[in-house]
């Protein structure tokens, strides 16, 4: 099991510029405050949900070069935790840069003062330490063994409108090194933008046409860790769009498909690919899908994009979402107009009913099954009916927007224009740039950092794994075991 926090931008803010406004004026002051957090549970990672700070008031704190809190700032914090159904935190600052170690002070603070009356929530004090230069470190206090003990996070995330930032603990998730066969990588976005990229735990729901060729650009551009998710098996019509697809594959699973070209053709030093065979609203998969940092939305049913909604808002999990349009022409028999497009999806974007992708009527038609209905299906306009339809062509050109935007989103300096959503149609030849807003009464305004207490109803339980797909699942993993074997040896 691991752990982390995801911010807010706004909370991080907040946090961040009480916390170092001592340091900013030149004084060698710490400072501390606390804040509310909800939990966000998957399959193996546990993340604390911060979106509100509880900034101190006149006589909550002594400054003393150190720092110290008076118990009616804690009661304070603490009454509106139990209000809201949140967990506490506490931060405060050190005046050294980078991921911060705890001082024996810092541990009894924690430990031995704030960690049992946070229980009152029963959820777990989660500490945050902020170092001079912004950077974030953090750990959660749990009872272990008849001790509380601390279980520090891989990575402190903040989820914002312009730009993702992510604070990694190096002793967990170590940086990789540079390496020849990603030497162009290196040199194009600089090392340190590397580091942050290759050790996202990147989502890709959905292997189709533009799924395989999003998995290929991952694999290639040295991403260590991926969790895939698709139902499907490669059909005979798949042939002419998927990229991985022969017609010797033909009834294999699309995600152990792609999981198997990944871990050949990735350039990371021990790339770990988690295939799932299922649908995103399977509850493995749906909880394998809160594991990520930032996931792929390579679908084109409204079912799988509703469930992605609730990642994007209730879990602070961006989202890169993207689909093509294909309009033909009965009279002429031939192509009349084509557009693929690509969008981020945060609480800072457009969420993907507001934009267009899906309607909530759609998902229970989805539920009832009749869009697998053929009876149903052919009653629709053509345009739905046919809305499927695709060439490789078109796949390259969505995927690559895909990918793009996502680079966009890590790499994005302050002074970069904001970029919510790219259309291109093929016809005119023309990109257009879309940053519409969410309608006043978008129902998922009000989901943001709800974590687990905003879950999709229809989330079920499937059926076992088939005991060959199980394997497969869990192979990667063995192989991973293996290979740093293999290099520990080589040393």
């Amino acid at each position: 099991m691991s752990w982390d926090v995801a911010f807010t931008a706004e909370a991080e803010a907040a946090a961040r510029n009480h916390l170092l406004c001592h340091y900013s004026r030149g004084d060698d002051q710490e400072d501390l405050c606390f804040a509310l957090w909800r939990p966000s549970t998957g399959h193996t990672r546990n993340a604390a949900l911060i979106d509100r700070i509880v900034l101190p008031k006149k006589g909550d704190r002594l400054l003393h070069g150190n720092v110290s809190f008076q118990p009616t700032y804690l009661a304070r914090a603490l009454a509106l935790a139990q209000s809201s159904n949140s967990g506490l935190a506490f931060m405060h600052s050190h005046p050294t840069p980078g991921w911060q170690p705890m001082s024996g002070t810092d541990v009894v603070a924690e430990r031995d003062v704030l960690a049992y009356p946070a229980g009152a929530t029963s959820l777990p004090l989660v500490g945050l330490t902020i170092g001079s230069d912004g950077y974030w470190s953090a750990r959660f206090w749990q009872r272990h063994r008849g001790h509380m003990s601390s279980f520090w996070c891989d990575k402190v995330r903040v989820v914002g409108r312009d730009s993702y930032h992510v604070f990694y603990n190096d002793e967990l998730v170590p940086p990789p090194t540079r390496q020849r066969i990603l030497t162009r990588t290196f040199d194009t976005w600089g090392q340190e933008a590397q580091q942050r990229i290759a050790r996202l735990h990147v989502g890709i729901v959905g292997l189709g046409s533009v799924g395989c060729l999003v998995a290929e650009a991952i694999a290639r551009i040295g991403v260590a860790r991926v969790t895939l998710i698709d139902p499907d098996d490669v059909a005979e019509h798949n042939l002419d769009r998927l990229v991985y697809g022969t017609r010797k594959d033909i009834g294999v699973p699309k995600v152990r498909l792609a999981a198997r070209k990944m871990r050949r053709n990735g350039t990371a030093r021990a790339i770990r690919v988690t295939p799932l065979p299922l649908s995103i609203h399977n509850d493995l998969a749906y909880r394998s899908a809160i594991d990520c940092d930032i996931i792929f939305s390579c679908v084109d049913r409204p079912l799988a994009r509703d469930v992605l909604n609730y990642l994007a808002f209730a879990h602070l999990i961006p989202v890169v979402d993207g689909g093509i349009a294909i309009e033909y022409d009965y009279h002429r028999e031939g192509l009349f107009a084509a557009h693929w497009r690509a969008h981020l999806v945060t609480p800072y974007h457009q969420c993907l009913r507001c934009n267009g992708q899906y309607s909530s009527s759609m998902v229970t038609v989805e539920l009832d099954g009749s869009l697998d209905d053929p009876s149903y299906v052919s009653m629709l306009p053509p345009g739905q009916a046919d809305a499927n339809q695709n060439v490789f062509p078109f796949s390259m050109s969505a995927a690559a927007f895909e990918v793009n935007l996502f680079l966009r989103y890590l790499l994005s300096p302050d002074w970069w224009p904001i970029v919510k959503q790219q259309d291109y149609q093929f016809v005119t030849g023309e990109i257009r740039i879309i940053n519409d807003k969410c309608h006043p009464y978008c129902a998922f305004r009000g989901r943001i950092a709800l974590g687990d207490g905003s879950k999709p109803p229809y989330v079920v339980t499937g059926p076992p794994l088939t005991r060959r797909r199980a394997v497969s699942q869990h192979l990667p993993t063995l192989l991973d075991r293996v290979m740093r074997f293999r290099r520990m040896f080589q040393r």
